[in-house]
């Protein structure tokens, strides 16, 4: 497939809403409840523009999108934050504001419209985010990767999840598996890269499930269970994303 073309979000500001109505209809509703996304992701759409890659197809309609930031980051595997997605967005706003010079894009999201999945076009997104990087000086492409079938093994520890191998060594995820197809390596797991708290009503209308008593719940979409606690009238869902960085070109 080749019947599409590349816009940052600088370029064409007026394809905004039908980019954001991809990135909502690409998550579970509990992933919208995150504090630090609901606080800093409007950041990216009102000063970070010429970072937001949009895909569209020959009729002008978007079908993907790709949120990237300018990041700072000391090339070190212990500088990458436990925090992960949470931490380096905050990062990003609080260094933009502050004027501090970035010297590498943290990829954020890739997200593909759904009739328009399994056509491989996640990765000419991240090629476009790399080339988009690249044009600004910023050769070091880094993410904290959700790894896309990992919710269907929810009680297996992300630090293990992502030593299961496919027969020729690739790993077992596909959204890992892309990445690493394109020279991106893993770099650590960041246990804690989003983390969404929640009342007992809040998480009941969120997942349309039931919490009868206190616990570990497995969610659907989730990556790891949520933990409910009727007591204090709280469930907190903790995300562990994994760290890549992919190679210059």
């Amino acid at each position: 497939m080749t019947d599409f073309t590349f816009y940052t979000l600088a370029e064409r500001p007026d394809l905004l809403d039908a980019m954001d109505d991809i990135n909502m209809a690409g998550w579970p509703e509990f992933m919208f409840h995150d504090s630090v996304a609901n606080r800093c992701f409007g950041y990216l759409y009102s000063h970070l523009q010429e970072f937001q890659i949009i895909l569209a197809d020959k009729n002008d309609t978007v079908i993907a999108s790709g949120n990237t930031v300018p990041a700072t980051w000391d090339g070190t595997v212990e500088g990458l934050p436990l925090g992960g997605w949470d931490t380096i967005i905050e990062l990003v706003v609080t260094n933009h504001q502050n004027g501090i010079t970035p010297n590498v894009v943290s990829a954020i999201q890739v997200v593909i419209a759904k009739d328009h999945l399994g056509k491989g076009l996640s990765q000419h997104v991240l090629q476009a985010m790399k080339g988009n990087a690249a044009r600004r000086g910023l050769n070091t492409l880094i993410a904290p990767v959700r790894p896309n079938l990992k919710h269907r093994y929810p009680l297996t520890p992300m630090e293990r999840y992502i030593r299961w191998k496919q027969a020729d060594g690739a790993p077992f995820d596909p959204w890992l598996r892309t990445h690493w197809k394109m020279g991106a390596e893993i770099l650590r797991v960041c246990p804690e890269s989003m983390r969404i708290p929640g009342t007992i009503a809040e998480w009941e209308q969120w997942t349309e499930m039931q919490f009868p008593e206190s616990g570990s719940y497995i969610v659907p979409g989730a990556l790891v269970p949520v933990e409910i606690d009727r007591e204090r009238d709280v469930g907190v869902y903790v995300e562990p994303n994994v760290w890549m960085r992919h190679k210059s070109d």
